[in-house]
């Protein structure tokens, strides 16, 4: 059980002896420090329900607590708070078990979830840019979350590979080298590459829109390949294959990892079946040539869109294979929850898809979908980042920009003898941590601004602060040079006493984030806890410690703080440097 989990059921066990409905005995972190470490606020409800005051029951419940071993102070304060100090030797004796624990004494849920998370959502023959950025590390940190929290998860980048833009592709493809030279497959690895892709998808897109015979053109294309045999299918394969190679080089680069390649094309062979199911149960009709399913409710202001399952052409859109795609996880993994990380900007299409898989009972009853929106990386004026330009920049130009500038800083920062290969490996690690951090930070459904020197600075609630905190944790206990084996003591101090509290608090961070699938509670925690450890081992001092049993004590608790730092910062999928 986790620590204020024990300190809630010891309350609540006061509260029955004293007659009153346990329930009410919850316990939280004090919002006060200054006064108290833990706070209860449930007398106050009970006020009415035993027409007390909430002070006297209040003053009855502390009586029965100070008898506990558990608490050092227990007190009544008005209107009706109880506020509690925990004693040195019972948290003490917790960090100690925390310690010994492989897990952290992190609790297990009695039932594992099994939860599909949505995030990544790249398109095929399509360079990343930035605003791919926060769908990756937002949906992979929440994957590591709720992995960490005993969960099965599966993580699905999604790829469209089977809208408009494959048509546009496989136009732009023929164009460049003529339908003659894409016939067999040597020829076609040969011509299809990953900087001809780049080129072919704007430039036919921007003529399909400029010319509508063009336009015409990518449709017809789409609808062949849509069939699913031929040479544009042959075509298609080879396009989404040399993509899938480019993405993983780059999402490798931001730690992000897939459980599933899977993209709109992997429900092709659903989709009819799921339409025709959708016809005969009399759900589906045919508005202005188009296949749609009807999902606004009279209390609906404005009223919702029908979700069009069939364009009047006979072309699927992303509604179509979105809700298929439902169809397929279920069959596959039978999830307890769907999460979506994607764009807020998306909010409308997905109010549709949940409403229509309800509406439809294509999504299971005992089966939660949530769509995780986030906001946008904005520039300085307040608008979506782009590059000095004017355009969309790619990710792997943003990546390198912030890996140049930490080189930079760390380049002038480092003391030792360090050559230019580990200076480049921890400067990798630093920069992409410096991204990551400054988006994690906040709450994915805000905006932020890239700041390129408030992101890359030691100083603050940076990703490098909290690297820089832990690598010199790391570097006190390796010259210690022996293990950290030595129980660990009761508070040395104010200091020493809040980074125990902290250490104990590490469920809680985990709890709130996975709650709001938000993993900024995770990084608020991190910042907290580098700070904590940093005024720790300025504090007390490890290396010159003559007494042995402190020395010990004092590197046992570095070594226990650094294990959660570092679980921490594995959540947020960012890496510890060896030095700094």
């Amino acid at each position: 059980m986790s620590f204020k989990g024990i300190l809630t059921q010891e309350v609540k066990n006061a509260f029955e002896k004293a007659g009153y409905d346990k329930e009410y005995g919850n316990v939280s972190v004090s919002n006060r420090p200054d006064l108290c470490m833990y706070q209860c606020n449930g007398c106050m409800p009970l006020a009415k329900i035993y027409k007390k005051k909430p002070l006297d029951i209040a003053s009855e419940i502390a009586e029965i607590l100070k008898e506990s071993k558990t608490f050092k102070k227990v007190e009544a304060c008005p209107p009706g708070f109880l506020n509690m100090d925990v004693s040195d030797e019972f948290l003490c004796e917790f960090i100690n078990k925390m310690k010994k624990s492989d897990d952290l004494l992190l609790d297990k849920p009695e039932k594992a979830k099994t939860i599909v998370i949505d995030y990544g959502g790249a398109n095929v023959a399509k360079s990343l840019h930035v605003g791919h950025l926060r769908s990756a590390i937002i949906g992979e940190s929440v994957k590591r979350l709720f992995k960490a929290l005993g969960h099965k998860v599966i993580g699905d980048v999604h790829l469209g590979d089977w809208g408009l833009q494959m048509g546009m592709v496989i136009a732009g493809i023929i164009e460049q080298f003529g339908l003659e030279n894409l016939m067999t497959k040597e020829d076609r690895e040969k011509y299809i590459t990953i900087s001809v892709l780049e080129k072919t998808y704007p430039e036919k897109s921007a003529q399909a829109k400029a010319d509508p015979t063009v336009m015409e053109e990518c449709k017809r294309l789409t609808f062949e390949l849509q069939k699913g045999e031929g040479i544009y299918f042959d075509i298609w394969e080879t396009v989404l294959a040399v993509s899938i190679k480019d993405l993983k080089k780059n999402y490798s680069r931001l730690l992000v990892d897939f459980d599933l390649w899977k993209g709109e094309s992997d429900v092709r062979d659903i989709i009819p079946v799921m339409i025709e199911d959708l016809k005969k149960k009399g759900l589906a009709r045919e508005d202005e040539g188009c296949l749609v399913v009807d999902i606004t409710e009279e209390t609906d202001n404005p009223p919702l869109p029908p979700l069009i399952l069939l364009k009047s052409d006979g072309a699927v859109l992303y509604d179509t294979t979105d809700l298929a795609t439902i169809v397929m996880r279920n069959e596959d993994f039978d999830p307890d929850l769907i999460v979506y990380v994607v764009d807020n900007r998306q909010g409308t299409h997905f109010k549709q898809l949940f409403r229509a898989a309800r509406k439809t009972e294509i999504a299971k009853d005992k089966t939660e979908l949530f769509f995780a929106g986030f906001g946008t990386m904005n520039g300085k004026d307040g608008k979506p980042y782009k590059t000095r330009e004017g355009g969309v920049m790619r990710l792997e130009d943003l990546i390198n920009t912030l890996e140049e500038e930490a080189y930079n800083r760390v380049k002038d920062a480092i003391s030792g003898d360090v050559d230019d290969a580990e200076m480049k490996e921890i400067a990798r690690r630093v920069g992409i941590g410096a991204l990551k951090f400054a988006d994690l930070s906040n709450h994915r459904s805000k905006d932020y601004v890239f700041d390129i020197d408030k992101f890359c600075s030691f100083e603050g609630k940076t990703g490098p602060y909290i690297q820089y905190s832990a690598v010199r944790a790391a570097s006190i206990i390796n010259k210690a040079q022996d293990s950290a084996e030595g129980e660990i003591l009761p508070s040395e101090g104010d200091v020493q006493t809040e980074l125990f509290l902290l250490l104990t608090d590490h469920q809680t961070a985990l709890e709130n984030a996975a709650a709001d699938f938000a993993p900024n509670a995770v990084a608020e925690y991190a910042y907290k806890l580098a700070s904590a450890l940093n005024k720790y081992y300025h504090e007390y001092k490890v290396l010159v410690e003559e007494d042995e049993e402190k020395r010990k004590s004092r590197l046992s608790t570095l070594e226990l703080a650094l294990r959660v730092l570092n679980k921490m910062m594995g959540i947020l999928a960012i890496e510890i440097p060896e030095r700094m």
